[in-house]
């Protein structure tokens, strides 16, 4: 076994699965990314962050001569560096979400089609297989009647506001679209926000820019004018990101538009309701709608809902000019895990009982 595959199966014990494929493709991204040498000392580390002192004990490394090397990976995405604190801790990712959206300016188009051959060949399914979504999907505030109670972790504003840093950045799944020729017309500069402690991460490796949160929340507006949905983590506390995802490009919503696996995304805890008396044939849900919920007749203008489609973001009913449409709490509610690394530890779970 050579020091890509150790740093692949070392991966693969982290909550969310970075699989080994026939092809080896995962080999071929990897060796883009690092040399054998580093691979080998990435493949020493875990999903728990910890500082130079411990990693030169366990690999037996000078520290001097350890830390440039992390410090080198770490910027080129391959692994995370905590920046947040006392002194600089160092931990593995998984390629999703980490080491993917960490090359969100490498401008490589052969980096990118073998991304998108391992999400076909094997890493799409095992990411959208868990048994509990790692994201999902945040309805917008104005889609909701103002007479309903939301909850914080419902509301991307707030979600926004807890956080000590935020980071703008361009969507790396649209911007790597664009760069194999499969690009949308949705924006994409700006578009994915990055929390603590990803946020100073980003920041730190120019990955991205230090942003005020009425940027942020300029940006929310631009995401939802443009029909955008917006996700995060699937968790209450303490989210790392906040995405505004396309349905063509975003890695998460083709889970269940090219793969055909609904339980790619968590929904929201709301649905539309729709009142078919109340629809004048307009066509702009259909349009709007990123899940292919809505379907529009030539004939009579007729609308027909296909409700085990809605995801529940919100993006149609802020644009119905009759009103014909409403999010309303779902009756099946979940509750996401408290914080990250409760979520993290669902998905261990269930992977350990697959």
């Amino acid at each position: 076994m050579n020091s890509y595959e150790k740093f692949q199966e070392r991966l693969d014990t982290l909550p969310v699965s970075t699989p080994s494929t026939e092809s080896k493709v995962e080999i071929e991204i990897f060796k883009r990314l690092m040399s054998e040498d580093e691979a080998e000392i990435a493949s020493h580390l875990t999903g728990q962050p910890e500082n130079i002192q411990s990693l030169s004990k366990r690999l037996g490394m000078d520290a001097e001569k350890l830390t440039p090397v992390l410090d080198s990976l770490a910027i080129r995405g391959v692994i995370f560096k905590v920046v947040v604190g006392p002194e600089p801790l160092y931990c593995l990712v998984s390629v999703v979400p980490g080491i993917w959206e960490f090359q969100v300016y490498r401008r490589d188009p052969e980096l990118v089609k073998l991304f998108e051959k391992y999400f076909y060949e094997k890493l799409g399914t095992a990411i959208h297989s868990n048994e509990f979504p790692w994201m999902r999907v945040i309805p917008i505030k104005e889609s909701i009647d103002a007479n309903t109670h939301i909850l914080t972790y419902e509301e991307v504003e707030k979600l926004i506001d807890a956080s000590p840093t935020i980071c703008l950045t361009d969507c790396v799944c649209r911007t790597h679209h664009h760069e194999i020729g499969h690009g949308c017309s949705y924006p994409l500069e700006d578009m994915c926000m990055f929390l603590t402690p990803w946020a100073e991460f980003y920041i730190e490796t120019g990955r991205g820019r230090k942003a005020t949160r009425e940027e942020a929340k300029t940006t929310l507006k631009k995401a939802e004018e443009s029909g955008l949905i917006h996700t995060t983590i699937n968790a209450q506390n303490n989210v790392i990101a906040v995405c505004n995802c396309c349905s063509c490009c975003c890695l998460i919503l083709r889970g269940i538009t090219e793969l055909r696996i609904p339980t790619s995304i968590a929904t929201s805890n709301f649905i539309v309701e729709f009142a078919e008396d109340m629809c004048s044939g307009c066509g702009i849900c259909v349009d709007r709608c990123q899940m292919g919920a809505f379907e529009l007749t030539d004939d009579d203008a007729t609308v027909t809902f296909h409700v085990e489609r809605c995801i529940g973001c919100g993006v149609c009913v802020t644009t119905c000019p009759t009103g014909a449409l409403e999010l309303i709490r779902r009756s099946d509610e979940i509750e996401p895990p408290v914080d990250v690394e409760s979520l993290m530890g669902t998905i261990e779970a269930g992977r350990k009982n697959d």
